[in-house]
């Protein structure tokens, strides 16, 4: 079964974990049902976290989880600890195949595309 996780850092302000939590909802409905599930994690300072998710997922049937990392930078988060994070719940899950899609900001056609809408 297919899956998405949409990885946001996290705050610590509730209105902010929200927002990401009906984005992902929002690009659920978008996505044409290209995965079975879809849902979100966050870095830190929010529920669930990213090993949750990838967790939730695994328990509901998941066999192919797409990561997308909701960041616009080559961070410390998108360069080391995702990718440290994936190679800890490959082992754990060696039977799921999980995958680390390009962070926002590496998406082609993204500036291009940004600069339209303002």
């Amino acid at each position: 079964m297919k899956a998405f996780i949409l990885v946001a850092h996290g705050s610590r302000r509730a209105a902010a974990n929200d927002e990401i939590a009906t984005f992902s909802r929002a690009l659920a409905d978008g996505m044409n049902d290209k995965f079975a599930l879809v849902g979100h994690g966050f870095w830190e300072l929010a529920e669930p976290s990213l090993e949750q998710a990838i967790d939730d997922q695994v328990a509901a049937g998941a066999s192919d989880i797409k990561l997308f990392p909701y960041f616009l930078a080559q961070g410390k988060h998108v360069v080391k600890d995702l990718p440290s994070v994936l190679e800890q719940k490959r082992a754990q899950y060696p039977q799921v195949t999980i995958t680390l899609l390009p962070h926002l900001g590496a998406l082609p056609g993204f500036a291009d595309w940004l600069g339209r809408q303002l």
